[in-house]
């Protein structure tokens, strides 16, 4: 019986120093910086391609057809920042303020293109072909300087514009246009054939 009482004595204090080290070895937490200066750096604004139809075969008398996009690619705001916790809505609104843009112009982190309702286009094409329709967002990169009490940390942004930009397609008419509307079109329709 004595045995078996220093056997669990000599368990208990042998796991005492594990405890005490992992309790030490916490990471800490990331500092505030709740009212830090930004300055903006390099901004990058481009129009990026989200969804886009089918392609729709249709007659001289087909008439009013709906088009239903589907996504292309996802694009979520985010605030990203190296070794400091921000104010995420402190760092949008003077993104807004560097733009010229107002506040709600911009999407809030944590949104994203795949949680907001996909367009869908009623459209009475002028006659007979295939056709597609295309949306897309205006997206804001960029990044950042922030001056906290215990020094500059560095971070970037990630949002769009509300609102959707859209376009419709023939299939084997040359698109022009924007980059996003002839990565649609090739998606959906294929390579442009020389003439």
């Amino acid at each position: 019986m004595a045995v078996v009482l220093l056997l669990g004595a000599v368990a208990c204090t042998a796991q005492q120093p594990r405890q005490v080290r992992a309790a030490s070895s916490a990471k800490p937490a990331a500092p505030s910086c709740g009212s830090g200066t930004f300055r903006w750096g390099a901004v990058r604004q481009e129009t990026r391609l989200t969804g886009v139809s089918p392609v729709v075969t249709l007659g001289e008398d087909d008439g009013w057809t709906t088009f239903r996009n589907v996504p292309v690619r996802t694009v979520a705001a985010s605030v990203r920042a190296n070794g400091v916790g921000l104010s995420r809505r402190r760092a949008m609104a003077s993104l807004a303020r560097h733009l010229g843009y107002d506040t709600g112009d911009l999407m809030a982190p944590g949104e994203d293109t795949a949680h907001h309702p996909r367009h869908h286009d009623r459209i009475d094409f002028d006659g007979a072909g295939r056709f597609v329709t295309a949306e897309a967002v205006k997206v804001v990169d960029a990044s950042f300087a922030v001056s906290c009490p215990d020094g500059t940390h560095y971070g970037s942004v990630t949002t769009w514009l509300t609102g959707t930009q859209g376009a419709s397609l023939s299939c084997g008419a040359d698109p022009g246009g924007e980059a996003w509307i002839r990565e649609a079109y090739q998606l959906a329709c294929g390579p442009l054939s020389p003439r």
